[in-house]
């Protein structure tokens, strides 16, 4: 090596070595924010926060999507359809247009827009808020007599059906990849991710002053956003406990016929009916079927995430008269997650009522994955001061109910 390299690759630590001390090294200076969480949630937060310019570190036990978490899994829906509550619907609409700017962004495929079709005996007062909402709004949506859905879809057994609500602005978004694209532009963006348990330590004068991780590392910040989902009721079992409700929801996948294409994308719609929802299969994957069966609560670290045996009959029994085609079809896969759950559904948005600079933000409460691109957005806004709807900030405040 010549000379001259070497001096310059070595000359710093020869310089310190030559006045018999080592190079000082500088702490590295507390984010002005940490949230804790890198789910649905407080992915998105984390990244908003961090393109407005904020330093922020992330932090989460398990990991981005990881699959204790209320955002594991391979797909969620977005849809816009939500009976009276014009909120959602607002939100969902345009989240649909964010999520679309964001594969063109991040050059990855997050979305697959399907469409929706509603089965149902009858045309039910919350059809009907539905489609008044959906045309306020100017969102394309149509009632289908059975005569047309007989026409339009024919995979499905419509026995006791009489009527069907179309929207065809649904899509299902990839869940656990998406949390993994966010935590990854939220790196490049210049935030710091740390994979560790977090849990709250000193606190004065009405304020939280420090975390201490499971590495033994002690962190500090003028902010704190806990997204934890269903670990609130162990992080603020006080504050949180008797607002949150954990239930325990299983998930399948059912295989499709190798000569029947009816039953995957794009051929088949997201559907909602007799009390299950539906995916097409995607990738793969199988048909993903979601029964309403929340059977008791799940502990997001040491719940048992088995399907029952009566969960398997059940879910074939369905399969086989709800869709023909999948009548001795083989189950592929099977998920079950933990739903968190407020006393109204609504999300909860609000400063811990002890702690100044600690906010509480989660009860994804079974929809909540897709509006998180819209959540991180109002949540950074409340956070730093800025402005934000009212409306929304009484819709997500901490209520006095209880379960």
């Amino acid at each position: 090596m010549e000379r001259r390299t070497f001096l310059q690759l070595t000359g710093a630590s020869l310089g310190a070595a030559a006045f018999g001390r080592a190079p000082a090294i500088q702490p590295e200076p507390a984010p002005e924010i940490v949230v804790v969480g890198a789910g649905a949630f407080g992915g998105w937060t984390a990244l908003y926060l961090r393109e407005m310019g904020h330093s922020v570190r992330l932090i989460d036990a398990y990991g981005p999507g990881n699959a204790r978490s209320s955002s594991a899994g391979e797909t969620r829906q977005i849809r816009a359809s939500y009976g009276d509550r014009e909120i959602y619907s607002r939100w969902a609409v345009e989240a649909l247009a964010r999520w679309k700017r964001r594969e063109a962004e991040w050059e990855r495929r997050l979305l697959y827009q399907t469409g929706q079709i509603t089965l149902s005996r009858e045309w039910t007062a919350t059809l009907h808020a539905t489609k008044t909402v959906l045309d306020h709004l100017g969102v394309e949506n149509e009632r289908v007599e059975r005569a047309e859905l007989e026409y339009r879809y024919p995979q499905f057994n419509l026995d006791g059906v009489s009527v069907g609500h179309w929207v065809p602005s649904t899509g299902v978004l990839k869940c656990r990849e998406g949390c993994l694209a966010v935590a990854d532009a939220f790196e490049r963006r210049g935030g710091r991710f740390t994979m560790a348990l977090a849990a709250p330590n000193q606190r004065a004068g009405g304020r939280l002053r420090t975390l201490t991780l499971s590495t033994g590392e002690t962190v500090s910040a003028q902010s704190f956003v806990f997204a934890c989902g269903p670990w609130h009721v162990k992080m603020f079992p006080e504050v949180l406990g008797p607002k949150l409700r954990l239930n325990r929801r299983a998930i399948f996948f059912v295989g499709t016929p190798k000569e029947d294409n009816r039953l995957s994308f794009p051929n088949c719609p997201t559907f909602v009916t007799r009390g299950v929802y539906g995916f097409p299969s995607i990738e793969g994957k199988g048909l993903k079927l979601g029964p309403y069966w929340d059977t008791g609560p799940l502990d997001p670290d040491t719940g048992d995430r088995t399907v029952t045996p009566d969960e398997v009959r059940r879910i074939h029994e369905f399969a086989a008269e709800a869709l023909p085609s999948l009548a001795g079809q083989p189950l592929l896969e099977t998920r079950v997650s933990p739903r968190t759950n407020s006393v109204d559904a609504h999300f909860i948005v609000d400063r811990h009522p002890e702690l100044e600079n600690v906010w509480l933000l989660g009860a994804g409460s079974g929809h909540g994955y897709k509006h998180g691109i819209m959540l991180g957005d109002y949540v950074a806004h409340r956070v730093t001061g800025r402005a934000t709807d009212p409306m929304l900030d009484a819709t997500f405040r901490l209520k006095e109910e209880t379960f």
